[in-house]
């Protein structure tokens, strides 16, 4: 009972960590409208607070590689829980976008601070319609004119499974082998023996964040987006097994 208690306390402060930093974007952002460094600015002051109110330190590794290059990339995290939003706020490049749900743009606060933030959302459901794919297109256009970095979880979905990632979606790979831009894989450790919600677990503790070197599409044609797909899922399971059985 002791131990479901300080779980649902730590998970409400976290929750209302979020609560304020959407209230900061709603301040903030209006000053610089659909900034794409708007959630540069207050990245680290959410890793902040929620490092506080959780008793977590999140340690990364190769940060270099973040800036190595001034041109757009696809920054590509596996995805296991929503601590993982604390996870890249750490490590949070310039000039960097969130592709989300179209639904999460109805969620009150969140969605209008991302709104303002200048993060894109996509209408899974409209499938390949050309409503998708126009604004897709304009998506590549600010990668390659405006140097754009995107993060999408290349797993689609929360990984409530240890160890084994889902099988990546393809759709980050297609953007950066039209872009011919880099993908940028990002390896968040295992997170379970600190935070494991069917179990009412959230314990003080570290994550380690690996950010592994780019991986160059140029002159990649669309025929080798499977072998891209399965050659950097590959290198990231690689990784995440080094870092969790260092853990």
């Amino acid at each position: 009972a002791v131990v479901s208690t300080q779980s649902t306390g730590k998970s409400a402060l976290y929750g209302l960590v979020f609560f304020i930093l959407a209230v900061m974007h709603l301040l903030y952002c209006p000053f610089f409208p659909k900034n794409r460094d708007n959630t540069y600015t207050l990245a680290p002051i959410f890793y902040w607070l929620s490092s506080f109110v959780t008793g977590i330190t999140v340690v990364a590794e190769g940060q270099e590689h973040i800036e190595a290059t001034d041109d757009g990339y696809i920054l590509c995290p596996n995805h296991q829980s929503s601590l993982d939003t604390m996870c890249i706020a750490r490590i949070w490049p310039h000039r960097c976008i969130i592709l989300m749900k179209r639904s999460l743009l109805y969620v009150p606060f969140f969605g209008w601070a991302a709104y303002l933030s200048g993060h894109e959302f996509i209408n899974r459901s409209s499938g390949g319609s050309s409503e998708v794919r126009d604004h897709m297109n304009e998506i590549n256009d600010r990668i390659k004119g405006e140097r754009l970095r995107v993060c999408i979880f290349p797993e689609g979905t929360r990984n409530r499974t240890e160890g084994k990632m889902l099988p990546f979606k393809k759709g980050g790979f297609h953007m950066a082998q039209q872009c011919q831009a880099s993908i940028l894989p990002v390896v968040i450790s295992s997170v379970k023996p600190i935070y494991d919600s069917s179990k009412w677990i959230f314990n003080r503790g570290v994550i380690k964040v690996r950010i592994l070197p780019p991986i160059s599409t140029v002159g990649m044609d669309k025929d080798g987006v499977n072998s891209l797909v399965e050659s950097v899922q590959t290198r990231m399971q690689e990784e995440l097994d080094n870092l969790n059985k260092a853990a």
